[in-house]
């Protein structure tokens, strides 16, 4: 299985932290990385998201590219909030359907831990993803997950 993790792209400020919509900026970090997923011929056969705004139009940005494989959907989800535990979220990651490609988009700074978790990496600033950006982790049954894709949003063509 491979589990991009995605944070999500660059958002308005706003007193209500869960409604801030995209910026201009991010809308257009969503849509290179959609292309980005299109041009590798990325299909994930599952996509889950935060339930705030600005991670909702993230990942409906991206899977606009008809990246979503015939039956799957988008699926709102509270483990992927920073509120969510450790131990909640890996409980959830576990229970997931096996799939080929998974999309996750969240929030700093859960993403990082969980990513960092996830690796064995003792300091997630050594995983932090920026706004817009991905990690593409490979799992096993039987074998430590393996980092395969880090990318910043201004690495993106």
């Amino acid at each position: 299985m491979r589990l991009c993790f995605v944070r999500h792209a660059d958002a308005l400020p706003g007193a209500d932290d869960a409604a801030r919509p995209l910026s201009e900026r991010g809308q257009e970090q969503a849509r290179k990385l959609g292309g980005y997923f299109k041009d590798l011929g990325v299909v994930f056969n599952a996509a889950y998201t935060s339930p705030l705004l600005r991670a909702r139009q993230t990942a409906k940005l991206i899977l606009k590219r008809r990246l979503l494989a015939k039956g799957a959907k988008l699926a709102v989800t509270d483990a992927l909030l920073n509120e969510t535990s450790k131990a909640d979220f890996e409980r959830w990651l576990s229970e997931l359907p096996p799939a080929e490609h998974v999309l996750l988009v969240g929030h700093a700074p859960s993403l990082d831990e969980h990513l960092a978790k996830l690796l064995g990496v003792a300091d997630p600033e050594a995983v932090a993803l920026r706004k817009g950006a991905v990690a593409v982790v490979e799992t096993e049954a039987g074998r430590r997950p393996t980092l395969r894709l880090f990318l910043s949003p201004k690495l993106l063509p």
